[in-house]
């Protein structure tokens, strides 16, 4: 069974990923695996997660690793993934100032996202803010522990403007048009609403490249963890299934250093919308 090819002990956090599913775990964080077996870095993986289920639950116990196995015909090809260092699940005041202290701070530089395209508390038909939704109205009245993806940057990257300074990339890999712009767009909507200055941090630190990531990930079986367990010799709940095809196309964005993640086969590109065009149409 293929593990880590790295010193993962010595594995410092730089990285940030919200929402924490199966997607993640079998794409994002598969190509961060293969980027520290080529190149090893200050790359690893914080897990944000907003909504159940609990994922602290899930991985804690396990140290954050988990399996994922590929599967094509009668074939399947299982791996341990390692690049996942912690995991907060934002239950309570405790652990919200716990992930806003991490994603405020200046050790991570980039932070992805997938959190459906619900998670944008966007109107579909104008882009507006959804202000009808309780949750987004709550967050824009400074309720707290934040309960929107938008809530939760609001304050961190408040946060980041009073103590760190530091820029940051915040990466939607979400299956949305335009998925980096429409980010963008919402936050400084949202933060209009806050303060000027944030509004201003937001413009001049912090970035939001556009992205197309492509692998089927179905949601994981019973008989899926029983099969990946005996092959381990271990029960392995957070196991997640895929196909072997996998893509990430990534706008060149970067507020700040760049993870080197066309090592394992992402591409920088210019511009993502034509990729996004091309994968429409098939």
């Amino acid at each position: 069974m293929r593990q880590p090819q790295y010193d993962r002990e010595s594995l410092k956090i730089g990285m940030a990923h919200i929402g924490v599913g199966a997607f993640h775990r079998c794409h994002q964080a598969e190509f961060i695996d293969d980027m520290l077996e080529a190149r090893f870095g200050r790359w690893g993986v914080l897990g944000v997660n907003l909504t159940a289920p609990s994922l602290t639950e899930l991985l804690a116990p396990q140290d954050c690793l988990y399996s994922r196995t590929l599967r094509q015909d009668a074939r399947a090809e299982t791996r341990i993934i390692g690049a996942l260092r912690d995991v907060i699940d934002i239950a309570d005041k405790a652990s919200a100032d716990a992930a806003i202290a991490a994603l405020g701070g200046p050790d991570i530089f980039v932070a992805t996202i997938t959190v459906t395209g619900k998670g944008y508390c966007l109107t579909p038909s104008t882009g507006e803010l959804e202000l009808d939704n309780p949750a987004l109205r709550a967050d824009l009245e400074g309720g707290f522990p934040p309960r929107t993806l938008l809530g939760l940057l609001a304050l961190a990257l408040e946060r980041r403007r009073q103590i760190a300074g530091a820029p940051l990339t915040l990466i939607s890999c979400d299956n949305v048009p335009s998925n980096g712009a429409r980010l963008g767009a919402a936050m400084l909507k949202f933060a209009a609403v806050r303060s000027a200055q944030l509004t201003r941090f937001i413009e001049d630190s912090v970035t939001f490249p556009s992205t197309m990531v492509d692998r089927i990930v179905p949601a994981t079986a019973p008989e899926d963890i029983d099969k990946v367990s005996e092959a381990l010799r271990a029960n392995d709940p957070a196991a997640v299934v895929g196909e072997p095809f996998r893509q990430w196309v990534i706008e060149d964005k970067f507020a700040c250093e760049r993870p080197p993640l066309d090592l394992p086969g992402a591409t920088f590109v210019a511009d993502a919308k034509p990729y996004e065009e091309s994968r429409c149409a098939c």
